[in-house]
């Protein structure tokens, strides 16, 4: 079956450089492959306003205007006749570097991550773009649907897919205490570890529970042949509960304790900057 690749960037309002706080905004897809590529902006744009109370709500429909404007395109949709211009628009909707043509004018306020890649196929593309936008744009859906951790899994197996990597080993031999659960993901090239986990949980103490068993982990962990470890999240943590926020701080104040007490290396990171992670570490 012929795979192919989805080209993604998550688009983020940063209301001010000094506080640096953020919130996704929008996803763009592009599938050269198929000659397709779109915009998603967010919906619920009530959620804006509670992250900041003086965005310029005029000023912002016109980047998500323009955003659609320069992006929207599926070979499918159009006839030669009716949108003859737009065809001339997106003469490079094939080329690989179509994405970060149209994306990269965009500063300040308005930031687009590093453009990740997908590996995907015909009979899972529509499911693979689906699952990107619950992902980045989780709040616009119901709780019913929203990703599951099963799903975001699954999309961390496809991007590492994509990067073509000489090493990789899902779900290598590292177990738990009781010698039962596979404690990571994925091994690269045999000294890198990855590990998808979550904040969002309804309940705190579950959340808590998972987070003092990878922190316990992290601890027992024999680091004598590994150089990184690199825990995936999900993005999205602008609108958790306040007592998960504090969990998550917490979490990050103990990563740090790790890091230097057994001179460990962790990222934790979103989804969307795993390969540029994965380059730092080459370089």
């Amino acid at each position: 079956m012929k795979t192919f690749d989805i080209l993604y960037s998550v688009l983020r309002y940063i209301p001010s450089a000094i506080r640096m706080e953020t919130i996704i905004v929008g996803l763009a897809i592009h599938i050269p492959f198929k000659q397709y590529s779109h915009f998603y902006k967010i919906k619920n744009t009530r959620r804006i306003a509670s992250f900041d109370d003086e965005y310029d709500k005029d000023f912002f429909r016109m980047i998500m205007e323009g955003l659609s404007y320069d992006l929207n395109y599926s070979r499918e949709e159009y006839t030669e006749d009716l949108f003859n211009d737009k065809k001339k628009r997106f003469t490079d909707i094939q080329q690989e570097n179509f994405l970060d043509t149209r994306i990269s004018y965009l500063a300040n306020e308005f930031q687009f991550s590093p453009i990740e890649s997908l590996q995907t196929s015909d009979d899972k593309v529509t499911k693979d773009v689906k699952d990107l936008q619950k992902m980045y744009l989780y709040y616009d859906r119901p709780r019913s649907e929203r990703i599951t951790k099963t799903e975001v899994r699954n999309l961390l197996s496809k991007q590492l897919n994509s990067y073509n990597l000489a090493h990789i080993t899902k779900s290598p031999k590292i177990y738990d205490d009781f010698g039962g659960n596979n404690l990571y993901d994925y091994k690269i090239n045999n000294n890198i570890l990855i590990k998808a986990i979550s904040f969002d949980y309804k309940r705190i103490n579950q959340l808590s529970t998972e987070l003092k068993n990878v922190i316990y982990d992290l601890k027992q962990l024999d680091t004598a042949n590994i150089s990184k470890i690199i825990l995936t999240r999900n993005d999205n943590l602008e609108f958790i509960p306040e007592k998960n926020k504090l969990a998550f701080k917490q979490f990050e104040i103990e990563i740090e304790n790790i890091e230097i007490n057994r001179n460990l290396k962790i990222d934790l990171i979103p989804l969307s900057e795993l390969e540029e992670t994965l380059n730092k570490t080459k370089a």
